[in-house]
């Protein structure tokens, strides 16, 4: 293919300017004619919402993990700017304003088009803007749909809140239900004899008695060494001590005696001041000697008796305090069980009749109407935004002059092949 000069394409577009000013002023009256006359004016309306997205922060309640398993139940959906912007070209929405506008007839796309939706950055505001070549009409529409789109969202959470509520409604009696049947388990098992409580009152009752004993065996070990060391010192004493007491007289000192043997005798006086009467008598020292030795000897085997029937006492006391600490644990275990099984069973039906109200509240509550506020309605728009005219006429005068150059440039072309050919 040749290559043109610059004075070349002068020279073609000055010998076809006719041509190229014919087709450039056609498309020039034309794009006037279609701008001005033909194109109907599309006017614009628009209304901005404020929006306040719904949060889901909740007191958290101390001790109690199953509201946090719960609380999510019963939660409004997560709805941020983004989500409300994307919600007002619902269906459920676009299908109220054909009804309401007669335009049953037209596809929801249709509709869609005629919508724009702009949330304004760094702010929680959003722009619902209408197209429509009626500007009644279009102003019409962007109030319809900011009213909709409140009352939607108002649904669309209560629609969410009955379902929480109804799911929790079944979770609820059915952990209702588990509640009434651990407390009648704990029941029964508290129904039954030999109970943790009363092994514990019977364990506490030997325990105290067990204690009793060994405090009563110590003291009879204490009073048994001291009984053992008397007894052993009174047995010294006695071993030394005499059964007897031998005592020497003369029989001159019994006057009676010695009267007696001088009137059968006829003994001198003088005589019988020489006889000597020996008198043995029993000691009464030693006699109390062995009393007192005697008794300590019975106490020190009373003491010894009461020592070895405490230490078997003691020890069948502590085999019995054995076996209820082992029942004991047994019962005290199976009663823990069953008694956290309760607890967690009524701590699991409060966290879902605290969230049931929580949902039965959120029910009947308007949160489309607290969470979004129409800050401005739409007027009446005055002046059309489209078309451009101006711009309409600019643009199509360009591409008829681009087209006609592309014309004579062509025309011109074959007419030198066709020169060509000839020679």
């Amino acid at each position: 293919m040749e290559e043109i000069s610059f004075v070349e394409v002068i020279r073609i577009m000055l010998k076809w300017k006719w041509i190229i000013s014919i087709i450039t002023a056609t498309c020039f009256v034309l794009s006037a004619v279609v701008a001005f006359f033909i194109l109907p004016p599309v006017y614009e309306s628009q209304t901005m919402l404020m929006i306040s997205p719904i949060s889901n922060a909740t007191a958290k309640e101390a001790g109690n993990d199953f509201s946090d398993l719960v609380s999510a139940l019963s939660q409004y959906p997560q709805m941020t700017i983004d989500t409300y912007r994307e919600q007002v070209k619902a269906p459920a929405i676009l299908q109220y304003l054909r009804k309401e506008l007669g335009m049953e007839n037209q596809p929801l796309n249709s509709i869609a088009n005629k919508i724009t939706v702009k949330a304004i950055d760094k702010t929680n505001l959003i722009t619902i803007s209408v197209r429509d070549r009626d500007p009644v009409q279009a102003a019409k529409i962007a109030n319809l749909v900011s009213n909709r789109f409140t009352e939607f969202v108002t649904e669309t959470n209560k629609k969410q809140a009955e379902s929480s509520a109804k799911f929790i409604k079944e979770q609820m009696e059915e952990e209702k239900k588990n509640m009434e049947e651990a407390s009648k388990k704990l029941e029964e098992f508290l129904s039954k004899p030999r109970g943790p409580q009363e092994l514990k009152l019977e364990l506490e009752g030997k325990l105290q008695k067990i204690t009793e004993y060994k405090t009563t065996a110590s003291q009879i070990k204490v009073d048994l060494s001291a009984a053992k060391s008397a007894l052993a010192h009174g047995q010294s004493i006695l071993k030394s001590t005499s059964k007897t007491i031998i005592t020497n007289k003369t029989l001159i000192n019994d006057e009676l005696l010695s009267g007696i043997i001088k009137d059968k005798t006829g003994i001198q006086t003088a005589d019988i001041a020489k006889l000597k009467l020996s008198d043995e008598q029993i000691n009464d020292v030693y006699v109390a000697l062995a009393e007192s030795v005697h008794e300590l000897e019975l106490e020190v085997a009373s003491l010894t008796a009461q020592s070895d029937a405490l230490e078997n006492e003691i020890n069948t006391l502590q085999k019995e305090i054995e076996n209820l600490q082992s029942e004991l644990a047994i019962k005290q275990q199976e009663y823990d069980l069953l008694q956290h099984e309760l607890e967690l069973d009524k701590q699991t039906y409060d966290a879902y009749q605290a969230k049931y109200k929580e949902a039965m509240i959120k029910e009947s509550a308007k949160i489309g109407e607290s969470s979004i506020v129409v800050v401005s309605e739409a007027v009446e728009p005055v002046k059309p935004v489209a078309p451009k005219k101006s711009l309409v006429v600019i643009i199509s005068s360009m591409i008829g002059f681009m087209i006609s150059v592309c014309f004579v440039f062509i025309r011109e072309y074959w007419e030198q092949s066709r020169k060509l050919l000839y020679q």
